[in-house]
């Protein structure tokens, strides 16, 4: 579809907000940070190489390409504005931070060009350069959501309890084209569009909706598995406090879009850290 076709378009579907009516974090769920707190931004993203490896997937264009290239130089611009101390990405902690320095020391000594069109490069080592520092952080954890659980609960002939239709209380402005929407509209505006308050609790509510009611008897192969997923982001922001340093005020956190309403829970109720929004640096009418 046409660029100013389906901006279009999506003033008019989105009612109530839109990328291009500048977002702003809800303070209802985004804390006030207090003195001594150490300030976490958490910015949702997809995997740019289409890995294929959530339960809906993006497909986003070759972000190689120039004009892509130019885009997210912006988008980091803009992120460096929060001067964070550290940068720390969805590698695992431990098994792959010899993985992220050696391709961290890579994507420096090529002045930034890598081939790679995985996200962790393209934004944070891109974001890590900009601010001079000498290394970027995993802190993901391995553990998988154990959907295998539930598979079998429905090969077992099981069935999920469902009391509503759930669709309907999809807001207006999240139906859109994700496929088309990332190439309408700049990195900047579509990160804004992915991590505005409505598009990270339809993360969730789709989570809830399809996996909650799987479970019968002793069986609670959907519980379970969110349960598992809940637990892999609790190790995570463990991994943040294991990461911090003394001194240390701000972090940047990049993640797949549907960690942030999870970590940014836990960050929350965690005295230790302060979650803060990325849409104050990434709405203003140059998005």
């Amino acid at each position: 579809m046409h660029r100013f076709v389906l901006l279009a378009l999506l003033v008019r579907v989105a009612a109530a907000q839109s990328p291009y009516d500048a977002p702003q974090p809800n303070p209802t769920v985004w804390p006030a940070c207090a003195a001594g707190q150490i300030q976490v931004m958490l910015l949702g993203t997809v995997h740019m190489a289409n890995p294929n490896l959530d339960a809906e997937n993006i497909d986003v264009p070759d972000v190689r390409a120039p004009a892509l290239q130019a885009e997210l130089d912006s988008l980091v611009e803009r992120l460096a504005a929060f001067a964070p101390q550290k940068v720390m990405v969805e590698w695992v902690w431990g098994d792959e931070q010899a993985r992220a320095d050696s391709a961290y020391a890579a994507f420096l000594a090529h002045d930034g060009h890598t081939e790679s069109r995985d996200e962790i490069e393209q934004v944070a080592f891109r974001l890590a350069r900009r601010l001079g520092l000498g290394r970027v952080l995993a802190i993901d954890y391995a553990r998988s959501m154990q959907l295998g659980g539930v598979r079998q609960f429905w090969a077992a002939g099981g069935q999920t309890i469902h009391t509503m239709d759930y669709d309907r209380l999809v807001p207006e402005r999240l139906r859109v084209d994700t496929d088309s929407l990332i190439r309408a509209v700049s990195m900047t505006a579509f990160h804004a569009w992915l991590n505005d308050d409505a598009a990270l609790r339809g993360n969730h509510f789709g989570m809830f909706a399809g996996l909650l009611g799987a479970g019968a008897g002793d069986a609670y192969a959907g519980p379970d598995a969110i349960t598992a997923w809940y637990g892999r982001n609790l190790n995570m922001v463990h991994h943040i406090l294991r990461a911090v340093e003394p001194g240390d005020e701000r972090v940047f956190v990049l993640v797949g879009a549907g960690h942030v309403r999870a970590m940014r829970h836990f960050l929350d109720e965690a005295p230790h850290f302060c979650p803060v929004s990325p849409l104050p640096f990434l709405t203003d009418a140059d998005a």
